[in-house]
């Protein structure tokens, strides 16, 4: 049997996520938790590379599940569930950045992780140890860097360097047009490569 095509995969996606929708709709409850099993990883590690910090990154993800399910009638499937999260999320991201000054400040936002492995990808058990502790302190460094990058800066590095989304999803997840990312993004990472320059050269 042929392999599924990825933008097969895709769609199938999309048709379970609106079938859940729908079913929340409807009063099932337990639709919703499947949707913030589908999803709530995905959320968290966004959330965790915008603040840098896990215990912030996981209050600020249930918060915007929270809102996800109180706004769900007005999902309309224009976008994708995952894009209308991404939305919800940056926005709920951008206001507590704003809003809790003395709680997450930037200067906190800057500083290393606190455990860059609870959201990090599973380590390759063919490399060495020596090579995974310099993949551990590169992660660390990464993510500090990211944190002196401006929110919409940081926004979308995460949403295309890490998270995978294309230009129209992240256009979409942002409320920005096209080109607003793709120029956004230039400059992010040309800031970002300077930010990591001594660290890359050593």
């Amino acid at each position: 049997m042929a392999a599924r095509s990825f933008h097969g995969m895709m769609v199938e996606t999309q048709d379970r996520d609106h079938e859940l929708v729908d079913r929340v709709l409807a009063g099932d409850r337990e639709a919703f938790a499947h949707l913030l099993r589908r999803h709530q990883r995905t959320v968290l590690n966004f959330m965790y590379r915008m603040v840098g910090e896990r215990g912030a990154a996981e209050d600020l993800t249930q918060e915007v599940f929270l809102k996800a399910y109180v706004s769900l009638p007005r999902f309309r499937k224009e976008a994708t569930f995952s894009t209308w999260l991404f939305r919800i999320a940056h926005n709920h991201c951008l206001n507590a950045l704003k809003g809790r000054g003395r709680e997450m400040s930037e200067s906190a936002l800057a500083k290393g992780p606190s455990n860059p492995n609870r959201v990090a990808s599973v380590p390759d058990p063919s490399i060495s140890a020596s090579e995974r502790l310099e993949q551990r302190e590169l992660r660390g460094v990464i993510q500090e860097k990211l944190g002196e990058l401006t929110p919409d800066h940081r926004a979308v590095v995460v949403l295309r360097d890490i998270q995978g989304l294309s230009y129209d999803e992240i256009a979409s997840a942002l409320d920005i047009e096209g080109g607003t990312v793709r120029s956004r993004l230039h400059r992010a990472r040309m800031e970002l490569k300077e930010k990591l320059r001594t660290y890359l050269e050593t």
